[in-house]
């Protein structure tokens, strides 16, 4: 009986560990996404504040849209790659 806890205790310590692993590499992910968010965010404002006409204004609109269709594609690409290669429950 004692052969068996030890090998379950120590299967439970490696799934546990998977687990961890998974996590931490989940925060990093979503870290490093809002880093990247941040620093998105920074340079359209500065970009903003920088603006003396009006059509400026539109250009910059059109091009910042199409900035965050191409961010929110890549992090649903991203999430979906993560989530098939780094399940949390398994």
């Amino acid at each position: 009986m004692y052969a068996f806890n030890d090998e379950f205790s120590r299967a439970a310590q490696a799934a546990f560990d998977a687990q961890l692993a998974s996590f931490a590499s989940i925060c990093d992910w979503h870290r490093d996404t809002a880093l990247a968010s941040l620093a998105a965010m920074t340079a359209a404002s500065n970009e903003f504040l920088a603006i003396q006409h009006p059509q400026d204004l539109l250009q910059m609109a059109t091009d910042q849209g199409k900035h965050a269709i191409d961010r929110a594609q890549a992090y649903g690409r991203e999430a979906t790659e993560v989530a098939l290669n780094k399940p949390l429950f398994r």
